[in-house]
């Protein structure tokens, strides 16, 4: 079966842009003060991410995959299970997925219009304008809006929610973000932590602040009293001076250079999946051929479908195979090193993973005019455009941030989540 072609991992955002209906006001009327209120709520929370010594900061640990081992799970989870979730379901019965093509189905307003597509001398309706415009959507939001006037709308509605709200933020947060910025802060971490296998040394203006001491030529005490000085001072030595060897923690003194090169470095680590994550959205435009053939919602349904269950399978294996081969602890995946399955306390890991979904879900809230805002301006410079890549791009980079800063999974998660569901319930709206 031949499906459509934009990646199976571009759901990220659903921009609808659509008029709202008129019995969702008192929503439009309500959510304004709900979103006041969420950021008067979530102010110190989500400002905990930005502050060194707050309760939110974790130390930073290399992650024990190597590049490899990252880029094979990358391509499985990227290429090739979108391309075994496709094939499997082409090759299931019909029968059992929705038949698009026996009933009508049209784009909205779009039956009064002429059957081939407007000339360049012709003046643009009101119909071929929003037909313009539906075809610059995600296929996603395309399937969602010409299926509503079939017997299948309730189902397509529970797909594309599924597909757009939850698997596509879990498996795409762990791919870009766990996977590929977890691997690249390797190189980052290098420039502030020693070689395996190496203590670190102390530092020099820990060194420098300490108390003078007299000379061992002014001063020369016995043995029992060296001993005794050196058990002393041993402990507070290795506290202050000398930081651990194999984690970096925000409070640690390092030297100028050494911060500017950890700086650049985690600027790149967040620079790059940010760039390919933006790039996976970008696509062309439906054309007036496509909106017209009746098996176009038939293999969007499908597409959808395939999309989620790759993104299943991405999440599921990858963190298996991570576990299996690199020995990934649950701190490594951004889980944190508190989280565990064991009787008894698996509430307390449930109970934490829900507040950085929270600490997420509120820094959506923040960064949001700006992603929705670039979002409207570039759709007014260019409306015969697809102009996803960029908005998403700036989202990406900042929860590219978020995660080098506190390197929490749910934190990301939830920020995506924010995002998609916004964008849901504004596409659902304006239906």
């Amino acid at each position: 079966m031949n499906f459509l072609t934009p990646s199976f991992f571009g759901l990220a955002p659903l921009f609808g842009a659509f008029d709202a209906s008129t019995s969702a006001s008192p929503l439009w009327l309500a959510a304004p003060i709900l979103y006041f209120a969420l950021l008067f709520c979530s102010r110190r929370l989500v400002g905990d991410v930005f502050r060194n010594a707050s309760p939110a900061q974790s130390p930073k640990r290399l992650v024990p995959w190597s590049v490899g081992a990252a880029f094979g799970v990358f391509v499985c989870g990227a290429i090739l299970f979108p391309l075994f979730a496709a094939n499997a379901v082409s090759i299931l019965p019909k029968s059992w997925f929705p038949d698009f093509a026996s009933v009508e189905v049209v784009a909205p307003n779009a039956s009064d219009a002429a059957p081939d597509a407007p000339t360049d001398d012709a003046p643009e309706t009101a119909e071929t304008a929003q037909e313009r415009n539906l075809a610059t959507q995600h296929p996603l939001a395309r399937l969602l809006i010409r299926s509503r006037s079939t017997p299948w709308a309730f189902e397509t509605l529970l797909l594309c929610f599924f597909v757009a709200v939850i698997a596509a933020p879990f498996a795409e947060e762990f791919l870009f973000r766990v996977l590929l910025q977890g691997t690249f802060e390797n190189y980052a971490l290098q420039a502030v932590l020693p070689p395996p296998g190496t203590s670190r040394r102390p530092f020099a203006d820990a060194e420098s602040d300490s108390p003078a001491e007299p000379k061992s030529s002014d001063v020369v005490p016995d043995a029992e009293t060296s001993d005794a000085a050196q058990v002393a001072d041993a402990p507070q030595t290795a506290v202050s001076a000398v930081p651990s060897a194999t984690e970096f923690r925000w409070t640690d003194p390092t030297t100028p250079m050494e911060r500017r090169a950890f700086y650049l470095r985690s600027a790149f680590a967040i620079l790059v999946p940010a760039f390919i994550f933006g790039l996976i959205h970008a696509g062309a435009p439906e054309t007036p051929e496509e909106a017209r053939d009746p098996e176009t919602l038939n293999r969007l349904f499908r597409t959808m479908l395939a999309a989620g269950l790759a993104n299943v399978a991405t999440l599921a294996v990858g963190l298996f195979f991570l576990r299996r081969s690199a020995g990934a602890t649950t701190g490594d995946v951004g889980l944190g090193p508190e989280f565990t399955y064991k009787a008894g306390l698996c509430f307390a890991s449930l109970c934490r993973f829900a507040l950085d979904f929270y600490r997420g879900a509120a820094a959506f809230a923040f960064i949001a005019p700006i992603i929705f805002g670039a979002n409207a301006g570039l759709r007014s410079l260019f409306p015969n455009a697809i102009v996803d890549p960029l908005p998403i791009f700036l989202f990406a980079l900042a929860e590219g941030v978020v995660y080098w800063r506190i390197r929490r999974y749910a934190t990301v998660v939830g920020m995506h989540v924010a995002l998609n569901a916004t964008s849901f319930a504004l596409l659902c709206a304006s239906l």
